[in-house]
């Protein structure tokens, strides 16, 4: 019954407030930084407490301290293991000029132009390992997961680029212990051992370069081999842009990410193999440890994604109940596995796949239960013949695809649309699709592996990956496939999941105060939005946007949004994505894009916005235009040859931008003449995206 267990779930598994203060925990020191002092010493007064509380076997007005104590125990440990388990961010001065030796942390990846991989460096000194993101050219000789390495080549921050609503790499590379990148040129590195490191993760590697070697001499096509590398081993570097759009769009980009759908297939398979070992306590045993193998197992060949970890600890957990012969609860499970995650990484809290793929469960299991009465045919067995039978088993397949697929649903759409600021309006008919084809291909591509490439199970393989791409591709081509440029604030975002909460509670309990509470919180946002709507209308936004080597400049009114750019073919380009969003949250329709190398009219380059004065300087020639217009923000593009002092003969500008296709040197030396005259400098490589206007001050707080 789901209102049993979720009850008890919450009231009788200690596991569950565990995490809840943990995860409290861990948000607090995120936002506020209390530091280690402060988690060690709290931990150990609330562990005092709460033995205090239990010896003495307090009275009843005093019996609140022992529940006070608890949490607080586990807010604290929250705390405490944040700064326990973070890296250190090292002094990139204290390694220039100096031979570095590093590890090969993880597999090659390979990028556009260069192989990606993490590296372990080693301080001789302090003997300190510190985690470096690096790229290797494609012209080097490449090494391998696990081998030792040393280079001269000096590290580089890694910094944000500042713009609104882009993804902010230098914050997710920070919380993963990374805070520099190096880049190695042919010539720049030596490698000095070969498997100098020998652990899981470099048996996992191996193991998934011989696989995936396997899956190269079937014959496949590009596109298929890519999807089939993805989706049975977790490897995307031949994924091309065209193929993940399709799957993002058409909502099955969970088919792609290896995660507990594709865990579930491996337990079944094992499941079915191992079936004969059912019949005796050493049996079970025996087949607890090696389903326990074969998952993590899985589990290195993927890459230890956070999805794959919770799953395969979540089976692994199922199976040594199953093993003992106890009944487990699947809310205890989920939440032991979170709270074992979070213990030896906590930044995963802040990681979107880890929190899609943990409510994903979570809303399945509480929610799919209300759902499968009410939706489910049920089989009467006097009446009902053989066909009906199969009819009812088959329409219950199809109905338990589209409930789950409804239930994870509504458990991640506010996070996905959060973070990637769109919703596939097919996702249920692409459930029903691609599930049954993705399970088919999991089971084809083990039989393949096993045998080692036997012609027929790669034609019918082949033949199911080509399945799965056409009907991807077909429900991304179908009208209003994807709604896009939709825009959640973290402010709605919570609500919204309040919302979620209390009307799930209130279908399980049917408790009229859940519902109160739940309709309460749904008046706030909307009240909150419509505020925040009204606001934004009424307020411009000039951004100066932060990209490699071009310019970009967009301005936003009520009606209309114009782009300043020197990238060429940009019409449609990628990089108008974050810019579509914000015009989304304006209401603003129009959109106007602008090549600065053709651009003829001067009021292009001269415009108010935010009651101020723009002019953009893009060439040389526009300094005999200038005469007696007032400037309060001047943007500099291009490296544009020019007097600083016969400029400010013309204009006397309150600010001087430089986009980020002014080079390093130039902005540097024009920036020194600019602060001599007492004029405030903004350097967008440096400081980030430059934005005016509304936008500055809501979306980046909210």
């Amino acid at each position: 019954m789901p209102q049993r267990s979720f009850a008890k779930s919450l009231n009788d598994f200690p596991i569950v407030r565990v995490l809840c203060g943990t995860v409290a925990g861990i948000i607090l020191e995120e936002n506020f930084s209390f530091g280690i002092l402060a988690g060690l010493c709290g931990t150990a007064f609330f562990l005092l407490l709460l033995c205090f509380c239990f010896f003495k076997r307090l009275k009843h007005k005093f019996s609140f301290l022992s529940g006070f104590s608890f949490w607080f125990l586990w807010v604290f440990f929250g705390i405490f293991i944040v700064n326990f388990q973070k890296a250190e961010k090292p002094d990139i001065q204290h390694f220039d000029n100096k031979i570095k030796y590093a590890v090969v942390e993880m597999p090659l990846e390979e990028k556009s132009k260069s192989f990606k991989t993490t590296l372990s460096v080693v301080d001789s000194l302090s003997g300190k390992k510190y985690k470096i993101l690096a790229y290797f050219d494609k012209a080097a000789e490449l090494p391998e997961c696990g081998d030792l390495m040393g280079f001269v080549s000096d590290f580089q921050p890694i910094k944000s680029s500042g713009n609104p609503l882009e993804f902010d790499f230098a914050e997710y590379s920070a919380r993963q212990g990374i805070y520099c990148s190096v880049y190695l040129k042919k010539g720049s590195f030596k490698i000095l051992q070969k498997g100098y490191q020998k652990n899981f993760r470099f048996y996992g590697s191996k193991l998934r370069e011989k696989l995936l070697s396997i899956y190269k001499n079937c014959g496949f096509g590009v596109q298929e081999l890519s999807v089939l590398e993805a989706l049975t081993l977790g490897y995307k570097a031949d994924l091309d842009e065209e193929t993940v759009t399709a799957f993002q769009k058409s909502g099955s980009m969970h088919i792609l990410a290896v995660s507990g759908l594709h865990t579930g297939i491996i337990v079944l398979i094992i499941n079915a193999l191992l079936k004969c070992l059912d019949n005796s306590k050493k049996g079970r045993l025996l087949k607890f440890v090696l389903t326990v193998v074969l998952l993590w197992l899985f589990a290195a060949v993927t890459g230890f994604s956070p999805s794959v970890c919770r799953s395969a600890l979540m089976f692994s957990l199922t199976a040594l109940a199953s093993a003992l012969n106890r009944s487990s609860s699947t809310y205890m499970t989920l939440a032991f596995s979170a709270f074992v995650l979070l213990v030896f990484e906590p930044m995963l809290l802040f990681n979107a796949g880890f929190l899609l793929s943990y409510f994903a469960v979570l809303s399945i299991i509480a929610i799919v239960p209300l759902l499968e009465d009410i939706f489910y045919f049920k089989r009467n067995f006097v009446k009902d013949g053989f066909w009906v039978v199969v009819w009812k088993n088959s329409a219950n397949y199809f109905i338990g695809i589209l409930l789950v697929s409804l239930a994870a649903q509504i458990g991640t759409a506010v996070l996905s649309i959060s973070t990637f600021h769109q919703f596939p309006m097919y996702f249920m008919l692409t459930n029903v699709i691609v599930i049954p084809v993705a399970f088919l291909i999991m089971i084809s591509a083990v039989l393949l592996l096993l045998t080692s490439g036997i012609s027929y199970i790669a034609m019918a393989l082949n033949f199911l990956l080509k399945l799965l791409i056409n009907s991807v591709t077909w429900i991304e081509n179908l009208p209003g496939a994807c709604a896009e440029g939709i825009f959640v604030t973290k402010i709605s975002m919570c609500l919204l999941y309040v919302v979620i909460l209390f009307l799930t509670l209130f279908f399980i309990y049917k408790n009229v105060k859940t519902l109160k509470f739940a309709l309460s919180t749904a008046l706030i946002l909307v009240l909150l939005t419509g505020y925040f709507g009204m606001f934004s209308s009424e307020t411009d936004c000039l951004t100066v946007w932060n990209k490699e080597k071009y310019t970009c400049i967009s301005y936003l009114k009520q009606d209309s949004c114009v782009v300043l750019t020197s990238k060429r073919g940009s019409a449609e380009g990628v990089f108008l994505s974050p810019i579509k969003n914000l015009m989304s949250i304006k209401g603003t329709k129009k959109l106007t894009v602008l090549q600065t190398n053709v651009i003829e009219k001067f009021s292009d380059f001269y415009f108010q916005i935010c009651g101020k004065n723009v002019l953009v300087l893009n060439n040389a020639k526009q300094l005999e235009m200038l005469d007696g217009l007032k400037v309060d923000l001047l943007i500099i593009t291009e490296n544009v040859n020019f007097n600083i002092s016969r400029l400010l003969e013309k204009i006397n500008p309150g600010k001087v931008i430089f986009a980020s296709s002014n080079r390093e040197n130039y902005v540097r030396e024009k920036a020194e003449e600019f602060l001599s005259h007492n004029i405030k400098v903004h350097n967008v490589n440096i400081s980030g995206a430059f934005v005016e206007g509304f936008f500055s001050e809501v979306i980046w707080r909210y």
